[in-house]
């Protein structure tokens, strides 16, 4: 594991590897109706978290797709040391954390920091989320959130907030995503376009993966 920012706000993204013998359907039925409501009724664990979102996968027009991920959950912190006293409790270690092996293989699974810059409000309260992971390496955060700003503004687009990535857990080649909050009736196949084109003006060319995803907001 990488270690987290000394300071400020943390973002923890985690991905995981849906538990052999358990599809999209059981994956998303404990996240939604065990894990995520145990996790909020342990004050230990989520007392200190600033959000918690699920994102359950749907399917997506949008290629070349991220495969084999059928969930994605995002947990913003306002320190580290929230972070960390989360994952010490007496709560966590006892019941919040043996749940995580009745829907996730360990092996496979990743987790991420991500440096988040929210371009437009909304994205976790839309509908739908376009998630756009990219293998760029190093690259000028605040340049590419000020092209996303006038893309934020298109038909069907509900918020948009972008992300630089490191790696905390697990292995995973993508250090940049964005999340685009999306009506149920945008045209994904045409963002993905503007965005790619987009992307030619800021961001060298790099492999890129697209997961549709329904957020669940718990906090």
């Amino acid at each position: 594991m990488v270690e987290a920012p000394l300071s400020g706000p943390v973002k923890l993204v985690i991905l995981p590897r849906t538990r052999a013998g358990l599809d999209r359907a059981g994956l998303r039925r404990h996240l939604e109706t065990i894990h995520g409501p145990m996790v909020v009724a342990e004050p230990q664990v989520s007392g200190k978290f600033a959000s918690y979102v699920h994102h359950y996968t749907l399917d997506c027009a949008a290629t070349p797709a991220l495969d084999e991920r059928d969930a994605i959950t995002v947990i913003r912190f306002a320190a580290i040391a929230d972070m960390v006293a989360s994952k010490a409790s007496e709560a966590y270690q006892n019941r919040v954390g043996p749940d995580e092996d009745n829907f996730r293989e360990l092996a496979g699974s990743v987790a991420l920091f991500a440096e988040e810059c929210e371009v437009a409000p909304g994205a976790d309260q839309a509908e739908a989320k376009l998630f756009v992971f990219r293998d760029i390496g190093d690259f000028d955060l605040a340049a590419w959130a000020s092209t996303l700003a006038g893309f934020a503004t298109r038909p069907g687009v509900r918020g948009v907030v972008t992300n630089r990535a490191r790696i905390a857990d697990g292995v995973f080649p993508y250090e940049q995503f964005d999340e685009i909050g999306l009506d149920a009736n945008a045209d994904i196949p045409a963002c993905v376009e503007a965005l790619a084109a987009l992307a030619d003006t800021v961001i060298a060319p790099s492999e890129t993966r697209h997961l549709l995803a329904e957020p669940v907001r718990f906090l």
